[in-house]
């Protein structure tokens, strides 16, 4: 939406997706690039950005898709 504007977007950051865990979808770059996106918005909006952690049940890959969301968010 090239018409909303917004102080501060927030997301629920749900890792439950990736597929090693039972959503089957994303890959952990994926997150990077959700990350990358939220903040881009977030910039165009002279904001801020957050994520809430939600979902996310296989411990093999949970940290490093947390970690691929923050990078996103730091990328600019």
């Amino acid at each position: 939406m090239k018409n909303c504007r917004a102080d501060l977007i927030g997301i629920s950051a749900g890792f439950d997706k990736h597929a090693a865990d039972w959503g089957g979808l994303l890959n952990t770059e994926d997150y990077e690039e959700i990350g990358y996106r939220v903040r881009s918005s977030a910039d165009r909006n002279e904001g801020g950005c957050f994520g809430i952690l939600e979902g996310g049940y296989n411990h093999e890959v949970l940290g490093e898709n947390v970690l691929a969301l923050i990078q996103g968010m730091a990328r600019r």
